[in-house]
C-alpha cells in the first residue's frame, strides 16, 4: 500500500496519512509527510507500532529533540530530552484514578489551549504524540488553527496586532488553572517566562498566525485584567468552527503538529481507565541575531 493523504473534511487544516510505516520511511515518503505537515499544520498517521527509539528517530527528522530546562516542573530533569509519557499511570506502573493526585492535577492544566514551550525564549517547533493505551471514550486532544484565526482579523486589527507582544509563563498559567499550589503575583513577569510577538510568520510557508494560548499572561501596554479579556476574546474567536479538530485516540495513532502555528489542548476522560500517550518534542530554531545598528 502506497502513501495516501486525506485532508480533514470541513476544516481549515489537518490531514490523515495512510500507507506508511514510520519505522522504515523512504526519503520520498518523509519528504511528502514533511510537506503535508507544513501545509496542514497537523498530520494524523494511524496504525503505527513504535518503540521510544522509533518515535524519537521519526521526530529527529524534523529537528533536534528539545531538552528540559529550569522552566519544567521537575528540576531533576534539567538537560534531559523531552521524551515523556502523558498519562494517569505513574513511573512505577500504578494506575492513578484520583484527579487531585499531583500528576493528574498538573496535567489538568493542559486542558487550556496552548503551544508547547511558548514560555521559553526558543519555543518548540513540533510535537509528536503516540497512543499506547487509550480509554473507551473521552481523552481527545483538541487542535486549533491559529493561521486561520489570524485570517479572521480585520485589516485594522492586523496592523495593530503586528506591534504587540505577550508574556508567556508556565508557572503563572499553572497557578491560574489551579494545577499547582501557588499564589498569583500582581505582575506575571515576576514568574519565569518569555516575551513573544503576538503575530508570527511561519519560516517555511510564510503564513502569519496568532501566538496565543493559556501561557500568555500579559500583553505589553495592558493591565493583567485587560490582557486576560483581550486574549480570552481572541482565543474564543480562533478556537471554534472549522478551525478546530478533536482527535479520538486509538492505540497506534501518531499525531504530529506544528507548534509554530497550531494550538492544542487536552480533554478529560474517566480516570478509572488508563490512558498512556508518549510525547516527543522537537526544539525550535533560535531566531537569527539582529546586528546592532
Amino acid at each position: 500500500m502506497s502513501l495516501s493523504v486525506t485532508p480533514m473534511a470541513g476544516r481549515t487544516f489537518g490531514a490523515v496519512i495512510d500507507g506508511v510505516d514510520l519505522r522504515d520511511l523512504a526519503a520520498a515518503e518523509w519528504e511528502r509527510i514533511r510537506d503535508v505537515w507544513h501545509e496542514s499544520g497537523i498530520v494524523v498517521i494511524p496504525g503505527q507500532s513504535l518503540t521510544t527509539q522509533d518515535q524519537v528517530g521519526f521526530a529527529q527528522r524534523v529537528g533536534d529533540i528539545e531538552r528540559q530546562t529550569v522552566d519544567t516542573m521537575d528540576p531533576g530533569l534539567q538537560g534531559a530530552p523531552i521524551v515523556m509519557e502523558i498519562s494517569n499511570v505513574d513511573a512505577d506502573g500504578q494506575h492513578i484514578k484520583d484527579r487531585n493526585h499531583p500528576q493528574t492535577r498538573y496535567l489538568g492544566g493542559n486542558e487550556g489551549w496552548h503551544s508547547d514551550s511558548s514560555f521559553k525564549p526558543v519555543t518548540a517547533k513540533a510535537s509528536v504524540l503516540f497512543a499506547i493505551e487509550t480509554p473507551s471514550s473521552g481523552g481527545h486532544t483538541g487542535y486549533a488553527d491559529a493561521r486561520a484565526g489570524y485570517d479572521l482579523l480585520s485589516d485594522a486589527e492586523k496592523e495593530r496586532f503586528a506591534g504587540l507582544r505577550a508574556y508567556h509563563s508556565l508557572g503563572y498559567a499553572q497557578a491560574v488553572a489551579k494545577a499547582v499550589d501557588a499564589d498569583l503575583p500582581d505582575d506575571p513577569t515576576t514568574v519565569r517566562g518569555a516575551w513573544h510577538d503576538l503575530v508570527r510568520t511561519h519560516p517555511v510557508t510564510g503564513r502569519k498566525s496568532l501566538f496565543i494560548g493559556r501561557h500568555a499572561a500579559l500583553v505589553e501596554g495592558m493591565s493583567v485584567a485587560e490582557s486576560r479579556a483581550f486574549l480570552d476574546e481572541l482565543e474564543e474567536r480562533v478556537c471554534q468552527g472549522p478551525r478546530v479538530y478533536y482527535h479520538p485516540w486509538r492505540p497506534g495513532d501518531v499525531v504530529m503538529w506544528d507548534n509554530r502555528c497550531m494550538l492544542h489542548r487536552a480533554t478529560e476522560w474517566d480516570l478509572n481507565e488508563r490512558r498512556v500517550l508518549r510525547h516527543v518534542r522537537v526544539a525550535g530554531d533560535p531566531e537569527p541575531a539582529v546586528a546592532a545598528g
